[in-house]
């Protein structure tokens, strides 16, 4: 079985129609939501949805809210979902979890479905950036806390879960949308922290492709000092439809 967790910050608009088609999903054991400081109802449109809601005083982001579901969960498969999407359907989330429940990959990554073809295609040449992803515990507990920050998580898993030798592997959830952060926030101040998260991510994409990968390198060519990791598993997208 699968936990679901959902982090939430000011969410309430989206929160009830997120929740709905986890709680009646048959592979989805318990939906946990964490109201990362709310200040608009979203813990109590959350409960009223039917999901258990664990709130924090105060806003702490992405990262450490999906941390505080973690700890909250009670299964080995953890199944994520951004607060803010729209269209999510039960068909999608089986095509997530399905492939981690069987065993076939460590990590599955659910990305938003493009208006055109050929940005879908570049998915195979660009970050896998996905809030819908369904993963082990393992490969979370394998990330160092370092790198459990904002929204240099999804990075960061991406990386760790390959470095553990875990398989990881994507597909295109088309229909399934965003309320971008301009609309939710405001322009000036949904743009402000759109400008964060892309800092968060070229900054994770440094420390962890740079620096990182560069030290793991180095460490490969002093054998008798290094510890020998596995090789990279390559990221598997679905074949074309």
């Amino acid at each position: 079985m699968v936990s679901a967790i959902i982090p939430a910050y000011d969410e309430c608009r989206t929160i009830g129609a997120v929740i709905a088609p986890l709680l009646g999903h048959p592979l989805i054991d318990e939906v946990i939501v964490v109201d990362d400081g709310s200040r608009d109802g979203t813990a109590e449109r959350a409960r009223a949805a039917g999901a258990t809601v664990v709130t924090r005083a105060g806003n702490g982001g992405k990262a450490s809210a999906m941390a505080r579901g973690v700890r909250a969960a009670r299964n080995d498969i953890l199944f994520f979902s951004d607060a803010d999407v729209v269209g999510l359907t039960p068909d999608m989330i089986t095509r997530v979890v399905t492939p981690v429940i069987s065993g076939r990959y460590g990590m599955y990554v659910g990305i938003r479905g493009r208006k055109s073809y050929w940005v879908n295609r570049l998915l195979h040449f660009t970050p896998v950036l996905g809030g819908e992803r369904a993963l082990t515990r393992a490969i979370w507990n394998h990330v160092p806390r370092a790198y459990k920050k904002n929204f240099q998580i999804e990075i960061a898993l991406n990386f760790f879960a390959k470095h553990l030798g875990q398989h990881m592997g994507i597909t295109v959830l088309h229909g399934l949308g965003q309320v971008i952060k301009e609309k939710k926030r405001g322009f000036w101040r949904g743009l402000w922290q759109r400008m964060r998260m892309i800092g968060d991510i070229l900054l994770v994409s440094f420390r962890i492709y740079g620096v990182l990968q560069l030290k793991l390198w180095l460490a490969r060519l002093t054998p008798s000092t290094a510890t020998p990791s596995r090789r990279d598993a390559p990221v598997r997208p679905d074949p074309p439809a």
